[in-house]
């Protein structure tokens, strides 16, 4: 793939979240790389490459590529570059196509994705197509899921290395400032609906759906979980809206690890992950709760409130306007418990980790994704064999997958992480 066009190509460049990846690309990308902006929409293209050139003027700004949907467009796209960073959304009426394209031309994939019930359909469709191909394909990039995919590896990790054994969940929280919707966000959530039906998403939603087949037994302790909970290290927290795309995320990459990782990379037969929303307060956390779960009742069962939703809502495209001097930060946190060990300093211990970022979600999202592609063509082009990108060159796999390149870049990025071990009374060890 050294001789193709591209190292990376934008395709949806010009959207709310597309423009933003393009302005962190602009910014912060290696100069050698060889890079492109590509949508239907000739003109914008050339006014956002006008646009990153005042901004960037020292720069040489990214070639424009015209591409639709069809087929041969798709084709044409994808043979000429090593990847496709894909933002074009919903996933669910407009991602399978970009996808398939890459597979068919053996081009690496990252998307902002954010529907589960679309990933969890390409990756029972297209996974052994794409390892055939050597195509590997990274949905769910954004802040669904890579963050909780990623902390989790490490809390695992930094839990080999103490030699411990997970007991219980990996619980798992974000808490964010919000600047507003934007279209990308109300558009995803009606394209599920008027794609897929309630059993489909049902379906897709189970806890071991997104697996690979012959990953092992999965079978943890039986938990009540709570969708409103305290804990000791996140403080009190509610239900997140997308606790079902971080849990599938993170549990394809389980059964990917438990059938091709190292001894040292396997989550275990115990293993499960819940995620939640920060609350300020237990009775915030029920009431957003309630008030969340009675609405999306409503606009699932009655369909004329769909309508009502989109036309209310952003138009594709468009997103909050985020004034400078803006405060904003996201922030994730993460505790699981290991078994008891008798006699040792370790008794009760758990692994704690935090990340936070001091931006808005959708800049969050766009440095994410960017670094997501970026790692993707230094893992391929590196020779690295250590991730699970390296090892299988091919197939349907998740944010983890590019290894500790992609989290040594968001670390350099500015993404601040921090993982502990510590006592039953909370000295880290």
């Amino acid at each position: 793939m050294q001789d193709r066009c591209y190292d990376i190509v934008v395709f949806g460049a010009t959207g709310y979240l597309g423009s933003l990846i393009c302005y962190y690309m602009s910014a912060t990308a290696p100069a050698p790389l060889r890079w492109a902006i590509a949508g239907r929409n000739a003109a914008k293209l050339r006014e956002l490459s006008g646009k990153l050139q005042d901004a960037y003027p020292r720069l040489k700004p990214p070639a424009v590529v015209v591409s639709t949907l069809e087929t041969t467009q798709l084709d044409r796209l994808a043979s000429d570059t090593r990847l496709v960073l894909n933002t074009v959304g919903p996933f669910s009426k407009y991602g399978t196509p970009v996808v398939e394209a890459c597979i068919r031309q053996s081009t690496a994939y990252v998307d902002s994705a954010g529907e589960h019930t679309w990933s969890h359909e390409i990756a029972a469709t297209l996974h052994d197509r794409a390892i055939a191909q050597k195509a590997p394909i990274v949905p769910h990039c954004a802040v669904e899921s890579s963050p909780p995919d990623l902390m989790t590896y490490l809390l695992l990790r930094k839990m080999h290395e103490a030699r411990l054994v997970p007991a219980g969940p990996l619980y798992f929280s974000i808490d964010n400032t919000w600047p507003g919707y934007s279209g990308g966000n109300v558009a995803a959530i009606l394209g599920v609906l008027s794609t897929y039906s309630l059993s489909q998403i049902n379906a897709s939603s189970a806890s071991l759906a997104s697996c690979v087949p012959n990953a092992g037994p999965n079978r943890p302790p039986a938990v009540l979980m709570l969708p409103v909970r305290h804990d000791s290290f996140l403080g009190p927290v509610t239900f997140n809206p997308s606790a079902m795309t971080d849990r599938s995320v993170v549990m394809r990459t389980w059964s990917l690890l438990q059938r091709y990782g190292a001894a040292h990379e396997k989550y275990g037969e115990y293993f499960s992950f819940q995620s939640y929303s920060r609350a300020p307060n237990l009775l915030r956390g029920w009431l957003s709760f309630l008030s969340v779960s009675f609405m999306t009742l409503f606009v699932v069962l009655l369909p004329p409130l769909q309508s009502l939703v989109a036309w209310i809502s952003p138009a594709p495209g468009t997103g909050p306007q985020v004034a400078e001097g803006e405060k904003h930060y996201v922030e994730w946190k993460a505790t699981l418990q290991a078994k008891p060990t008798t006699g040792s300093l370790k008794h009760g211990a758990r692994v704690t980790g935090t990340m936070r970022i001091n931006v808005d979600v959708y800049r969050c999202c766009a440095l994410l994704v960017a670094e997501a592609a970026l790692s993707a063509v230094e893992v391929l082009g590196s020779g690295e064999s250590s991730s699970l990108l390296a090892k299988l060159h091919g197939g349907v796999l998740t944010p983890t997958s590019l290894g500790m390149t992609y989290i040594d870049r968001l670390q350099k990025a500015g993404l601040n992480i921090r993982v502990d071990l510590e006592t039953r009374h909370g000295e880290k060890i």
